[in-house]
């Protein structure tokens, strides 16, 4: 018996017993509820993507709209006209609860990028999830709304739905349309998604309302879902004809006359999801040492596939040849996957396990996969505009690797390439784009600037950003730029790799046009760091705490549940995270964004919660501790601060973390704080946490400045500390407008009190800042520096100067 034939005799007998265990979903959802774990040898592929994680992708093309349940309405216009509160639509209608994959058209984009560059930016293969999505079939509502009575009126007519969401961008609404007929056949499940894994979808999500369009590409399911209307015209919105479309490989010109003929062919339209298979282990760049792989030895190659229309994915196969020959892979979908009893809305993981010394031999891993019509993917990549619907042949390579530092030799795996701009794929940019490049450097003006010249043009009246090393000077185009002015004041002045990654695949001619000059090689060693740093933090990310509710990457609710009254201007503000975490995930000393969003805009103002401090104070809530500034006739108040001020119990705002600087750990004996006002919320996180520890002797002085007693924030927290530990913590609290009966400090922060109750610097010293900007530039931070402090090493300050660091990596 031949390899190829004992691996299908293996994989057969194992499918045999898994197809008679195969059960219908109900459209119960899971019961009871639990989101899997990532496993660590599966890197992007868990069989369920937590609605908490950023394991399920996002791709929004503007800002998340805030909407609240209670306001929401969905409009609906057939036969007749009906408008939905969110508790009547889902009173009024049965709902079901089923798993359904998404995966965005433009997947995999990237390698076609390195072909030549197309209009979209650099999606590799994780822009996919699967989750349980609850909601009511848009079917009823339609039918409610008088759909089946106008079909049988004007039989000879096709009609469209159409929908749109709440989002409001460059080129108007975001809708899309779909087949009348399509959605009202009962085996579509077509839903009006409330739910994700059991929970309200996640703003980026599309909280309140999303259509959920099962086994069609991403896009065709709107978030924010705001109307629904029925005509017997396609849909002609922007966004329906100019995005998400697969044009044919010889156009390559968005504005000629073919591309305008092909955007609105509807053979262009990205519709249903296609074919597809994925490699995950060996992953990017993962070694073996090549003195482990013995024989008899097996290592277990994984994947996952997908495929559109509920068509059920027969086979998946691997070739280590080049595709001479094939090894059968085992399959496995989710529990329960079958819908109507041939439907399947969800992915499968795959997998085989080889002897690793084959591995050692191995021209290359190929996957392939073929669906129930025996259609399967082509052996190579077919270059598009838009870079829409790759599904080529997944290729991962083996080579040798000599590590200079290591004696032994390892076997290196290389994917087609890597994620953002990395460069350590095995795919390299083509002879032509290398040449496209040369010309645009080579045309380049010669002037270079420096990282500071950069960082001054961050407004809108100067708009300079950084694209692959180019300065562009973008303030002239903020005017009329399609998406806004907001994604590019994004990037204004920034000097880092995330413009690059996020623009340079929709640069075009007037672009290069806007090109000022280069950046210095200083200034891009920079750059490099920094993106180098940030690849290091986002290979981190799969291993967070998945019980903790912040994430840098993406906002997440939080309801108030109980305010406390502290004073006449202060208020302590109990939140409660989603019911998916049960710990916040701050580290010590580190700040919240905290959001509210506006019909048009987002406000959002960093705070640090006074609860949890110790980990033992996890309980799934937090605490903040926020002075209103009211409006008076001299200034108009503090924006968030009112906002929290006016929130009733029961309603949301939204939050994300953590952060870091620079990832540095650096170790003091003696710690000043000099805190002002509300920045005595970090300082008394730090104070908490060293107290925690009763082997921990580092000493701590304390200068809290404030306007009047009843100013003091904390202040019985801080005088407890100050009792229990008087040996390691000193506080003096200085009042620039006391009451008569003040016996403590008065005036402001100076000289001579920083001085007399802070710790002289040293190696061993350091000076931790937070308070009002004018007070921290101008009273301390010159007095500290004159004193001896050094920025960046034993002196940080949680407000921003150009080069003031905060101390939240400490």
């Amino acid at each position: 018996m031949s390899f190829e034939e004992a691996a299908l005799l293996k994989c057969l007998q194992y499918e045999q017993k898994y197809r008679s265990s195969m059960r219908q979903n109900d459209g119960r959802g899971r019961s009871p509820f639990h989101d899997e774990a990532l496993p660590e040898q599966i890197d992007e592929a868990d069989q369920f993507s937590p609605d908490t994680s950023p394991i399920h992708y996002i791709r929004n093309h503007g800002a998340v709209p805030h909407l609240l349940w209670e306001n929401h309405k969905l409009d609906v216009v057939v036969d007749r006209q009906l408008t939905f509160g969110m508790d009547e639509l889902i009173s009024r209608f049965n709902s079901i609860n089923i798993p359904i994959f998404l995966a965005c058209d433009g997947s995999r984009r990237k390698e076609l990028n390195m072909i030549k560059r197309t209009r979209g930016f650099n999606f590799t293969t994780a822009a996919v999830g699967c989750s349980y999505w609850k909601g009511v079939l848009l079917r009823d509502v339609l039918l409610e709304a008088g759909a089946a009575k106008l079909m049988e009126r004007e039989s000879e007519k096709c009609f469209w739905v159409h929908y749109k969401g709440a989002d409001e961008l460059g080129e108007g609404e975001y809708a899309t349309c779909v087949p009348l007929s399509y959605v009202l056949d009962p085996t579509n499940d077509v839903l009006l998604a409330y739910e994700m894994n059991d929970h309200p979808i996640p703003p980026d999500h599309g909280y309140p309302l999303r259509l959920l369009l099962p086994g069609w590409v991403g896009a065709r399911s709107i978030k924010w879902l705001t109307k629904v209307w029925v005509t017997e015209f396609e849909n002609d919105s922007y966004y329906h004809i100019y995005d998400n479309r697969q044009l044919p490989s010889f156009v390559t010109d968005s504005e000629s006359e073919i591309a305008k003929i092909m955007y609105h062919h509807p053979s262009t339209l990205c519709t249903q999801q296609m074919l597809n298979s994925v490699i995950v282990k060996p992953s990017q760049e993962e070694k073996i040492n090549l003195a482990d792989m013995k024989k008899g030895k097996t290592y277990r190659i994984e994947g996952y596939a997908y495929n559109g229309g509920g068509n059920e994915i027969d086979r998946v196969e691997i070739s280590l040849n080049g595709g001479d020959t094939w090894l059968y892979c085992v399959r496995k979908y989710p529990e329960a996957p079958i819908r109507h009893g041939k439907k399947f809305w969800t992915w499968l993981h795959w997998h085989i396990d080889l002897d690793i010394t084959k591995l050692a031999r191995a021209e290359s891993i190929i996957v392939r996969a073929f669906d129930e019509h025996k259609n399967t993917q082509p052996p190579k990549p077919v270059w598009n505009l838009e870079g829409m619907m790759n599904n080529c042949w997944y290729r991962v390579r083996p080579e040798i690797y000599d590590d200079p530092a290591n004696p032994d030799a390892y076997l290196l795996f290389r994917h087609p390439v890597d994620q953002g701009n990395g460069t350590n794929g095995w795919m390299k940019e083509s002879t032509e784009e290398r040449i496209e490049d040369a010309k645009r450097k080579a045309s380049a003006p010669g002037k270079q600037f420096t990282r500071d010249e950069i960082e001054k043009h961050h407004t809108e009246g100067h708009c300079w950003i950084v694209i692959n090393g180019n300065v562009y000077d973008a303030t002239s185009v903020l005017s009329w730029h399609p998406g806004g002015k907001g994604p590019i004041m994004a990037h204004a002045g920034a000097v880092h790799m995330d413009t690059t990654e996020e623009f340079e695949s929709t640069h075009d001619n007037y672009a290069h046009e806007k090109l000022k000059g280069q950046v210095t090689e200083k200034a891009m060693a920079h750059m490099q760091k920094d993106a180098n740093s940030k690849k290091e933090e986002l290979s981190h990310t799969d291993g967070r705490d998945s019980k903790a509710a912040l994430n840098e990457h993406m906002w997440t609710r939080a309801k108030l549940v109980k305010t406390t009254r502290l004073s006449q201007d202060t208020q302590r503000y109990t939140f409660c995270l989603s019911p998916s975490a049960t710990k916040l995930g701050l580290e010590t000393g580190q700040h919240i964004q905290i959001g509210f969003h506006f019909k048009d805009s987002l406000v959002f103002r960093p705070y640090t919660p006074v609860r949890p401090v110790l980990d033992s104070e996890e309980d799934g809530t937090f605490d903040l501790v926020v002075k209103t500034y009211f409006p008076d006739e001299n200034q108009p108040g503090g924006t968030m601060s009112n906002i929290l001020d006016c929130l009733q119990e029961g309603e949301e705002v939204e939050g994300h973390g953590c952060f870091s600087v620079d990832d540095k750990t650096y170790t003091f004996d003696k710690v000043s704080l000099i805190l002002g006002g509300s920045g005595v919320t970090p300082g008394y996180q730090i104070i908490a946490r060293i107290f925690e520890d009763k082997t921990d002797k580092t000493k701590l002085r304390v200068i809290d400045a404030n306007k009047s007693e009843d100013d003091i924030l904390l202040k019985g927290e801080l005088e407890q500390l100050s009792k229990e530990h008087g040996n390691q913590f000193e506080i003096v609290h200085v009042l620039s407008h006391p009451g008569d009966g003040w016996g403590g400090l008065k005036g402001h922060v100076n000289e001579d009190i920083i001085k007399k109750h802070a710790f002289e610097p040293s190696d061993r010293t350091v000076a931790l800042l937070c308070g009002p900007p004018t007070m921290i530039q101008k009273a301390v931070l010159p007095v500290l520096q004159a004193w001896g402090y050094d920025e960046d090493k034993n002196l940080f300050g949680f407000w921003a100067t150009p080069n003031f660091k905060d101390p939240r990596t400490i």
